[in-house]
Formats: C-alpha cells, sequence, structure tokens
C-alpha cells in the first residue's frame, strides 16, 4: 500500500514537473518608458495549459551582457485560474534585459518560459516634415541592437490614391534598420541617434514616426481639426493627401497607440521649412504649433513633451529669422514641458540633397545634434509618460466553453479572432462586447478609453489541449494549431499562402504550413514529442530571382525560449533544413516576420513541417553495398535503403573507416571522388535517423582505383607523310584527345615530331592528362646521328627512310622485323655496336638529297 502510495505521488510530480508557460506579454524587444527614477513598471502575461495546476508565478530579469541578476525572482500572480496569467515587476530599472519566468506548485517548478530581450528606456515620437519623417535610402540603421522601432510603413494607401488613418499593425519589434512605423520611409538619422543615446545613457531607446512631407504648420493645425487643408506644393490636392484629417492624423494614432502601450518621453519636433515657403508670420506660426502641441495633450489625456527644433531653411541657404524666434520662444516654454531642439538651420547647402532635405553627411550630422539638444536638463525636466497598465481578461471555464471578460471602464471593446488571421485593431472585429464565450479559437481584445487610446489583453485560447501522446511522424498540418495567426489572410495548411502547392527551389512538398510574415502559430506538445524537422523558405509563388523580392526571418520557440533563428531570407536564398530537439516541450511556437524592405512577397513555408516521438531506435543495417565507375581517382558506391521506426535523414559514408561526408535519405549512391591512382581502399555505410541513432555498418566494398592513365603510339617514330595510331588505356571510360577526337585508339599524320595529350573520364571523373609524342623524321637534312638506344628500331609497323647530304653514322639497333633505309650522298658510317637482327630488313644508299 505504501509503495502504491509513493508511485502515485511520484506520477503526479511526473505530469506536474511537465506543465509549462508562455509569455504573451511583453512582445519581444519591446522599450517601456521610465520614470524620471529611472524605473518602469513591466506589466507581465502568459497562458498554461489548463489541465495544469500553479500556485505561483514568478519572474526576474537578467542582463544579457554579463549574467547578472538584476532583479531576482519576485512573485507576479498566485493562484492563477483559466490557464492565463497576469502580473507586474514594478520598479524595473533602465536597461535592457531577460525575462526570465517560473511557475510553482507545492514548491517545486513545474513550468518556465524566457523572453530573450525587452528594455525599460526612453521612447520617442517624430513629427513634423519631410526632414522629420526622412527620404527612403538615406541613412543608415542602428548598430545597437538595443535601439528599436516597428519597422511598418503605412504612410500613403496607392489604391485610395490618399494617405491612411490606420492604427499600425500588432507591433512586431525590431532594431531600426529601415522604415520606422507609422510614417517614417528609412532610419534617417534615428539609427544614429539611437546608437548615441544608448552608448550615452545605457538604457535602449525606441523610435516611431509620424512626420508627413511637405507640411506647414497650417496643415498641421487644420487637420488637427479635422478640416480640409491644402497642399501648398500640389495645387490640385484642396485636402493634403487627398484625406481629411491628415498629417495631424498620424501624429494622434501613434499617441494613442505606441505611446499608450510603451510610454512616451517627448514628441521630437521638426518642421518650418515649409512655413518659410508660405512665408508664414512667425507669431502666426508660434501659435500654430501651440495649438497642435495642446490639442494632441487633450487628444491622449497627458502632458507629452515637446522638442522643437529651429527648422526654416528653405531653397538651400534662405532662412526665415520671425519663425526661428517663434521656435525658440516655443522651446524656452520649459515650464510647459516643451523643450529646444536642434538649430538646423546651421546644416547648410554642403550638408543638403537638393535645397531642403538633408544628405547621407548631412542625417550623421543632424543625429548629433539631437543627440546634443537632448541634454541632462532635458532628461531632468522632461516628465515621462508612462505605459497604460496591460489590461487583466478574466477567463472562467465553463465544460467546453470559455467566457472572456475584458476589465470594465472602456469606451470600446473590440474582440479579433487571431487563428483566423486576425491580428490587429483594424482587422475585422469577432465581438464588441466586454463578454464572449467560445469552446475554441484565440482571441484578443483591444480596448479603447475615452480619449482614443488604444491597448489590447493578452490573446486568450480557448480549448487548446494540444496533442495527448505521440504516434509515429505527426505532420502539423494535421494537428489542431492552438494560434495561427497569419499576416495576410488565412494560414494555409499543405498549401502556400496562395493556396498553390507549396514549393521550395523547384522541390513540390504535399504536406506543411503556407503562410505570411508576420505570422504566428502554436502548439500545445504536452512534452510528447522528441523532434521539429522542417524546410524553410520563401515560395517559388513569389518568382525567382532576379528581381530578388521579399524577406523574412523564421523562428522557433520552444517554450517560449528561441531555439533557431534563420539569417533574413528572400526568394534567392537556398532552403534550409531544420531538425531542432523539443524533448519534454510543451508549446512549440512558429514565426515568420517580415524584413527591412517592406511587407511585399513574403510568403513564409515551413515546408514537411512534422514532428518525431522520442527515439532510441536505431534504423536497419544498409545492405548490398557495392561499387562501380571505378576510375583513377573516383569510385561510385551504392546500397539498398534502411528503413526506420521514424525516418532516416541520411546515410554516412566512410572510406577506410573515416567519415568522409553524408547524403540525405533519398539517395542510396555516393559518388567518392579525389582518390589516389592505382589504390586500395574499403568504403562502408551507416544510417542515421532524425534522433542522432546511427545503424551499424553495411559490408564492406573494395575499391581499386585504376592506374594512371597510359598513351602509346605505334609507331612512334615515322617519316613525313607516313600515319601512326596512337593509343590509351581506359577501360570502361571515354578518352579525349587533344586533337578532339575521341576513342581508345586514333590514327594521326603529323608533319613534325609532336606530343599528343588525353584524359580519360569514366562517370563524372576525369583522370589527370597523360602525354605522347609522335618523333617526325624529316625528308632531308645535312646529317644524321644515330645512338642506341635512342634510335633503336622495332616491330614490323616500323618503315623508316632517312635521307642526309652528306653523312649518316649509326651505332643503333634494328630489330623484329623492322625496316629501315638509310640514304647519303657521301657516306653512311656503321660505327662499333651497330646491330642488325635476322628478320629485319636493313638497307644503305650512296645517292645524297638536295636540302
Amino acid at each position: 500500500m505504501r509503495l502504491r502510495i509513493w508511485l502515485l505521488i511520484f506520477l503526479l510530480f511526473s505530469v506536474y514537473s511537465y506543465g509549462q508557460i508562455n509569455i504573451t506579454f511583453p512582445m519581444e524587444k519591446a522599450v517601456f518608458q521610465r520614470n524620471q527614477n529611472n524605473q518602469a513598471n513591466l506589466s507581465i502575461a502568459g497562458n498554461y495549459a489548463i489541465n495544469i495546476s500553479i500556485d505561483l508565478i514568478k519572474a526576474r530579469l537578467i542582463n544579457p551582457a554579463n549574467e547578472n541578476v538584476v532583479m531576482d525572482w519576485t512573485t507576479i500572480q498566485s493562484n492563477p485560474t483559466g490557464g492565463v496569467f497576469n502580473g507586474t515587476l514594478v520598479n524595473v530599472p533602465g536597461g535592457w534585459y531577460r525575462l526570465e519566468l517560473r511557475s510553482y506548485l507545492g514548491g517545486s517548478i513545474n513550468g518556465t518560459a524566457t523572453l530573450n530581450r525587452v528594455g525599460v528606456g526612453e521612447v520617442f515620437l517624430i513629427a513634423g516634415q519631410s526632414n522629420a519623417q526622412g527620404l527612403e535610402n538615406i541613412g543608415n540603421g542602428a548598430e545597437d541592437e538595443r535601439v528599436i522601432t516597428h519597422n511598418e510603413l503605412t504612410w500613403y494607401d496607392s489604391g485610395a490614391g490618399q494617405c491612411d488613418k490606420k492604427f499600425p499593425n500588432y507591433p512586431s519589434l525590431g532594431q531600426l534598420n529601415g522604415p520606422i512605423s507609422k510614417t517614417g520611409f528609412s532610419s534617417w538619422c534615428y539609427g544614429r541617434l539611437g546608437d548615441l543615446l544608448t552608448s550615452r545613457l545605457n538604457v535602449p531607446v525606441a523610435f516611431f514616426n509620424a512626420g508627413a512631407t511637405s507640411t506647414s504648420s497650417v496643415n498641421w493645425k487644420e487637420s488637427s481639426d479635422n478640416i480640409p487643408t491644402p497642399n501648398h506644393y500640389n495645387g490640385s490636392q484642396l485636402t493634403f493627401c487627398n484625406q481629411v484629417g491628415v498629417p495631424y492624423s498620424g501624429l494622434k494614432i501613434i499617441l494613442n497607440y505606441y505611446a499608450s502601450l510603451f510610454g512616451v518621453r517627448a514628441v521630437l519636433w521638426h518642421q518650418g521649412e515649409s512655413d518659410n515657403f508660405i512665408n508664414l508670420s512667425g507669431s502666426t506660426y508660434q501659435n500654430n504649433i501651440n495649438y497642435v502641441i495642446n490639442k494632441s495633450r487633450a487628444d491622449f489625456g497627458s502632458t507629452v513633451p515637446w522638442v522643437i527644433s529651429k527648422a526654416t531653411l528653405f531653397h538651400y541657404d534662405d532662412t526665415q529669422a520671425d519663425i526661428r524666434i517663434a521656435q525658440q520662444i516655443l522651446g524656452s516654454d520649459n515650464a510647459n514641458k516643451i523643450f529646444p531642439g536642434p538649430d538646423t538651420d546651421l546644416l547648410g547647402s554642403g550638408y543638403r540633397l537638393d535645397d531642403v532635405h538633408f544628405n547621407s553627411q548631412g542625417v550623421i550630422e543632424l543625429a548629433n545634434y539631437w543627440n546634443s539638444s537632448l541634454d541632462d536638463t532635458f532628461f531632468n525636466f522632461a516628465t515621462p509618460i508612462p505605459a497604460k497598465s496591460l489590461p487583466v481578461v478574466t477567463v472562467t471555464q465553463i465544460n467546453s466553453e470559455s467566457q472572456l471578460l475584458a476589465p470594465d471602464g472602456y469606451s470600446e471593446y473590440k474582440w479579433v479572432r487571431l487563428d483566423a488571421g486576425n491580428t490587429d485593431y483594424q482587422d475585422p472585429e469577432e465581438a464588441t462586447t466586454r463578454l464572449i464565450s467560445r469552446v475554441s479559437g484565440t482571441y484578443r481584445c483591444y480596448l479603447k478609453d475615452a480619449n482614443g487610446n488604444i491597448t489590447f489583453t493578452q490573446p486568450v485560447t480557448c480549448g487548446c489541449l494540444g496533442a495527448i501522446a505521440c504516434n509515429g511522424i505527426t505532420y502539423l498540418s494535421d494537428m489542431g494549431a492552438c494560434t495561427a495567426i497569419n499576416g495576410l489572410g488565412a494560414i494555409k495548411y499543405d498549401k502556400s499562402n496562395d493556396g498553390a502547392p507549396i514549393k521550395l527551389k523547384g522541390v513540390t512538398y504535399a504536406k506543411g504550413i503556407g503562410c505570411h510574415a508576420n505570422s504566428e502559430i502554436s502548439y500545445k506538445l504536452n512534452g510528447s514529442f522528441g523532434r521539429f524537422i522542417t524546410d524553410i523558405g520563401l515560395d517559388d509563388e513569389v518568382g525567382p530571382a532576379p528581381p530578388v523580392n521579399g524577406s523574412a526571418y523564421f523562428r522557433v520557440y520552444a517554450d517560449n525560449a528561441l531555439r533557431y533563428e534563420s539569417p533574413l531570407l528572400n526568394n534567392s536564398s537556398a532552403t534550409i533544413k531544420l531538425n531542432i530537439d523539443v524533448r519534454g516541450v510543451q508549446e512549440l511556437k512558429l514565426i515568420t516576420n517580415y524584413g527591412p524592405d517592406n511587407f511585399n512577397y513574403d510568403h513564409t513555408d515551413w515546408a514537411g513541417a512534422r514532428l518525431h516521438c522520442v527515439d532510441t531506435q536505431k534504423p536497419t543495417q544498409p545492405q548490398n553495398l557495392s561499387e562501380s565507375l571505378v576510375s583513377q581517382n573516383c569510385a561510385t558506391i551504392s546500397w539498398s535503403a534502411s528503413t526506420d521506426n521514424m525516418e532516416v535523414e541520411k546515410y554516412i559514408i566512410y572510406l577506410n573507416d573515416i567519415k568522409i561526408d553524408s547524403v540525405s535519405a533519398s539517395a542510396t549512391s555516393y559518388r567518392i571522388k579525389g582518390l589516389e591512382p592505382l589504390f586500395y581502399y574499403t568504403a562502408r555505410v551507416s544510417a542515421k535517423d532524425y534522433s542522432g541513432n546511427e545503424s551499424t555498418l553495411s559490408n564492406v566494398a573494395e575499391i581499386i582505383t585504376l592506374p594512371d592513365l597510359m598513351l602509346g603510339a605505334t609507331p612512334n617514330t615515322i617519316n613525313i607523310g607516313q600515319s601512326t595510331i596512337l593509343q590509351a588505356d581506359c577501360p570502361g571510360g571515354t578518352v579525349l584527345w587533344s586533337t578532339g577526337q575521341t576513342g581508345i585508339s586514333i590514327n594521326v599524320s603529323p608533319t613534325t615530331t609532336t606530343t599528343y595529350n588525353a584524359t580519360c573520364t569514366i562517370g563524372d571523373c576525369t583522370s589527370n592528362t597523360a602525354f605522347v609524342s609522335v618523333k617526325v623524321i624529316p625528308d632531308c637534312q645535312n646529317a644524321y646521328t644515330l645512338t642506341n638506344p635512342a634510335d633503336n628500331y622495332e616491330l614490323p609497323s616500323i618503315n623508316l627512310s632517312f635521307k642526309a647530304s652528306s653523312t649518316i653514322s649509326a651505332s643503333n639497333a634494328i630489330s623484329n622485323q623492322a625496316k629501315v633505309n638509310y640514304q647519303a650522298g657521301q657516306s653512311v658510317t656503321l660505327q662499333p655496336g651497330f646491330q642488325v637482327q635476322a628478320g629485319s630488313v636493313f638497307k644503305i644508299q650512296i645517292g645524297g638529297c638536295s636540302n
């Protein structure tokens, strides 16, 4: 009885010990605004399998640069229910961290999760005209990973022919190296400015942009009241960008969205060139900007600090003094939380691309100027606005139905279903009530307050229990995903994002997942599997390169810890094969994010995505290993395929008991190259599965390579006008001669002494080049001296005539039925050692030739 009780306790502990938690907020690389004490409260939310019990959730922060613990294990929630948890780390100091979570049951750890990077630092909003918005392809990205933005451009809707007033997509944050959401065309000066600030302040920095090209203070004031405002540079646009409310709507959106989520230190304002262009008075400019500042603060509900740059330079060196004075007065109103920015008019024509806009050197100096302006006085007196607290969604489980309740006190509720491809506030709504009841699906509620500020709850998955056990090979497209968020449309199973067969670099896959960055798909594995296997790349449907299209990152998370991150892939990138250990993993999450160029063409494939059980069984031994196509330097080995309880991944090739290579399981032959001629080798093959289990070695294949190619000529000495046969020893191969002819033997008739060469090709291997010379005796020369053995002649094929106008001296040998004729005008002298064997024909004539 006691044994049974202990066994039961052990089994219960074993079940609980595999429970896992997942972090759903904050998102990777989020930066939250610190307060004047260099601190912020960090909201943390996540989920766990509803069949797991948890007593406590604890969190800690690690400095990834030195692995020092910055905040040790702190309880953020006790006794969470409904498969979700929410908590807060209070007074987190400014810095860049790895966030680690643990869940506990009965004093023992039963789950862990990690967010690789999250920060407390500075958040800036950018507004103004084109020198705030930035031009395309000018400026360098940040070098410091702590300089963050949402690399998304939502400025102009070409289909509608107007600027858009959409809220950005759900933040996918990354290092600032391209567009800056919402309207920034490029990194402009902000990548370098971020590097300067992170180096100086030692905290991460985030930027979000609402600049609008060609805008004046008049446009900003009038659009803030939602009335039409003309484009000063385009008379056909009586309403700027053909959209009422622009440009101010962009600033309001990033205030309501990013500043609400992450907090904000200040708005960085660079504008005034267009006011110079329309010759606006300084007093009107000052009134307009004051109006916009006050309107933005009222719309946001907080006194956000502003930093006002001096910017009036138009047409190279034309500045306007009264606007500059107005900007100086605005920036001096520190009591009203308005501060002076850089005097950019000092950057004259040498720093300009044209009559207004900065060039590459100009944006570097612009960053330096901004860095100098954001000085200690600014940081001491510009009171930042903290991030709004993450709303807590309450989950109640009633049988198989989940009831999701958003918190009270908001003016608008909008539920979106994430696994149907709706990830953003702009996406179609699922419901607009506080409470929804669902039996399946993943949901997030976007909440809007009376000022229009948006925040959102964590995602909640209804009724997703995941895999119970492993049975052979399990394709993810056959499993029920707990989260299925797609960047465009719905996730496709066993199809590409456009609904075609999945295809990577010409290879078609029957199984897999097709999606579009940004995408997120998660599966509950419940510790039941051993390996995750897939091929990744951009689907062939985006077209071959050139041109280079698409750019995306693939990331694999196991229990919210990053297990794999791809390089930036596009349509020219080779397919990458992944084989990832998932033993004990509770949740597998697959994410694709678009790269720095844009959203287009990012059709990402998890081709053949599948799971293997935990596996310790070896594949069967490869059989019937044999050799073929043996040459001087190569040989082919072939074998019968092995089998495995899961899948054979590859075959390992051994030569003389040393591993030399491996081939994929689809191959049952291998070409060994680089061998030595006339050498003895032994070859063997083993099979290895995806779990690393290797079979016993196959039988031995013995390889004896051919000797170096040998060439001969019969005869090798001829008279002019005669021919000879060139021969090569290349059994089973193709001989290519320097004459261009092919064949084991060829007939040649050289007119002078000639060296020929040839190679022997067997299969795809070609021997070293061999050489043979054919000596051609001239028709007549002054004299000959024939020596032994250089001029010995034998074999019946020899029929030579030596003709000299004067003398011939011979000490050579003639044998084996060779025929040789000596003819000289003066004398033929047979020296000691001269020999003629019986059966040979030898003739001497005295009679000259004319040379």
